[in-house]
């Protein structure tokens, strides 16, 4: 689900299981807290509203869409530090990406300002950077490196390396 509106959770697990769900994540090509949030979601699920439900497939799906993306555009050769821009334009250049992705955040992928946008861009970064096991460039005090631009769905990206 993209909402702006959290509840942080803290609990403590056994070592043993916390173990076995950072090789699960791993396995999966997601961190651990991304695996445990996506667990937890499926734990609820059929309480949830139809229209919730919904909206958790498709996010899923267009998370799963960035991944399998961001992997063919790497393995054609187009990394660079832009690649989350790169990646994030092939998308919309799909048109059923495109409206999968509008149907998540409820208005037209190039619309300013809607709610659900900055939520669910963060995560589609996320999600574009560790399918191809990128890291952040960052600056002389190691802060991350960002770009903004204009006239697109996103407004800002990190810089990506492989190195």
């Amino acid at each position: 689900m993209v909402t702006e509106t959290t509840t942080r959770v803290s609990f403590r697990l056994q070592t043993e299981i916390y173990e076995a769900i950072q090789t699960l994540a791993k396995q999966a090509g997601v961190d651990v807290s991304a695996f445990m949030q996506d667990v937890l979601r499926q734990a609820v699920y059929d309480h949830l509203p139809a229209d919730l439900q919904r909206e958790l497939e498709n996010t899923k799906a267009l998370y799963a869409a960035a991944q399998a993306k961001a992997r063919q555009v790497y393995n054609a050769g187009r990394f660079d530090e832009h690649f989350t821009l790169t990646v994030f334009r092939e998308l919309m250049g799909d048109q059923e990406t495109k409206q999968l992705y509008e149907s998540v955040i409820g208005v037209d992928a190039y619309t300013d300002g809607a709610s659900k946008k900055m939520p669910l861009n963060m995560y589609l970064g996320w999600f574009i950077k560790n399918a191809v096991s990128a890291k952040p460039m960052v600056d002389a005090s190691g802060k991350p490196r960002r770009a903004f631009v204009k006239d697109e769905p996103i407004k800002s990206y990190t810089l990506l390396t492989t190195e």
